[in-house]
């Protein structure tokens, strides 16, 4: 028997889930504030009794997710299959800030996931922030500039929206090169060491994707043949690598970073980069401050 929640599952354990880390956070407040060491003692065993449930209704989640193949490796052909939260924006996988995710099978050669994501309609009304990417996919050119390294773009429906994950491969694995948070989160798991020599390996980082290094021009990077493309609804996830009739081309949009929770909607405000700038690779000073701080966070 199938463990994979429904629609109606997903809601209603997403809406106890919220309830009960609300709950937890008005415990340890009141915790906190506590003087009365008899009080305190009744407040610990009910939010030790409500993690508890936290902790388990999350295992539920988690394990009902639905796990969809969603790219194939352009060095194996090898099919990737991931666990996603793909009912809505609403659930916890896509929680900005601390995503709540299963670890998944994934090729040898997988070194990064990102993505984009079109809203069809009002989403899915929920107090998590929510950061799926730009209106349209792109790719990161710092990236795909490496000779060791290929994306390949896909579609996936994320309740009534359109998702774009754009997973990208490596073979052979390149040796001290910053990957990319993963899509719709601050953060990825780096297995290797970002700063050889004073970072131990294993551990999250923080590499969101720059504009200036997100590359909307797709066409371009297809006929160099770095980046192949999956059909919508392609349950073959048969690979191509031609512009002709690639429906991931020129699309409407904004392309601009969103943000979503409580049900609104905004964009990066940052201010609008100069031609010159939109052009511009980030130098090597961008990468040793990230490096930098990541060190500094592992102390």
């Amino acid at each position: 028997m199938s463990n994979t929640m429904t629609a109606a599952d997903q809601k209603n354990i997403t809406a106890a889930l919220l309830d009960l880390a609300d709950r937890r956070m008005r415990l340890a407040a009141e915790l906190s504030a506590s003087e009365d060491e008899t009080g305190a003692g009744d407040v610990r065993e009910q939010l030790e009794k409500t993690a508890a449930e936290f902790s388990d209704l999350l295992g539920r989640y988690l394990n009902g997710l639905p796990v969809r193949p969603l790219s194939r490796c352009p060095f194996t052909g090898e099919v990737l299959s991931m666990a996603v939260d793909d009912f809505g924006l609403n659930g916890f996988f896509w929680n900005n800030d601390a995503p709540k995710r299963p670890r998944n099978r994934l090729p040898e050669t997988y070194f990064a996931m990102d993505g984009a994501l079109k809203l069809a309609g009002k989403p899915e009304p929920s107090p998590l922030l929510c950061c799926p990417g730009p209106d349209v996919p792109y790719v990161l050119s710092r990236l795909l500039r490496r000779k060791e390294i290929k994306a390949v773009i896909s579609c996936l429906k994320v309740g009534t929206h359109t998702g774009y994950p754009i997973f990208y491969y490596a073979d052979p694995m390149p040796d001290g090169v910053l990957r990319v948070n993963d899509w719709g989160t601050e953060r990825y798991w780096e297995p290797g060491s970002p700063v050889p020599g004073s970072v131990p390996p294993g551990l999250y980082v923080d590499v969101p994707a720059r504009p200036e290094e997100m590359d909307f021009d797709l066409a371009s990077w297809i006929r160099t043949g770095k980046l192949l493309w999956i059909a919508p609804e392609d349950a073959a996830l048969t690979l191509h690598g031609g512009i002709s009739r690639c429906p991931y081309l020129d699309l409407p949009g904004s392309r601009r970073v969103k943000y979503i929770q409580n049900g609104e909607v905004w964009e990066d405000d940052e201010e609008e980069a100069s031609p010159d700038a939109e052009n511009a690779e980030p130098g090597e000073e961008h990468f040793e401050e990230q490096t930098e701080s990541i060190g500094k966070g592992a102390k």
